[in-house]
């Protein structure tokens, strides 16, 4: 179910998080699917439990996951995950668009790029 590649920069749970983030916009994960245990994932990539579960608690934190007291972490109901993947770009966003503020990026500049996503109509994979 998850096919992850945890290497790079990026700490191994970020990644965990996008991959599973991914995988619950692009309904790869269904709205109420049960995730795989904690141990499962751990185990599956080779690293520590505690890593995985920082992740599942962000996915809940961010409200694509709910846990169910001995039973399990599952995706939230269609309208909640969609709603939290919204809110969760919207938050990235407006920090990367604070980063280009503060790096002398015009809005002129931020327009273009908002031009070339939007413009064609195919969401910038041109």
């Amino acid at each position: 179910m998850l096919n992850l590649r945890l290497e790079g920069k990026q700490p191994i749970y970020e990644q965990l998080y996008s991959g599973i983030a991914r995988l619950i916009s692009t309904g790869e994960l269904k709205p109420e699917e049960k995730l795989p245990a904690v141990r499962e994932v751990a185990k599956q990539f080779g690293i520590n439990p505690n890593t995985v579960q920082k992740a599942y608690s962000q996915l809940e934190q961010a409200g694509l996951i709910h846990s169910v007291p001995a039973k399990g972490s599952y995706v939230s109901a269609a309208g909640s995950a969609a709603d939290a993947l919204r809110k969760d770009a919207l938050q990235r966003l407006k920090n990367e668009l604070l980063a280009a503020y503060h790096a002398g990026i015009t809005p002129e500049q931020i327009k273009t790029l908002t031009d070339e996503v939007w413009g064609d109509g195919k969401g910038g994979n041109t």
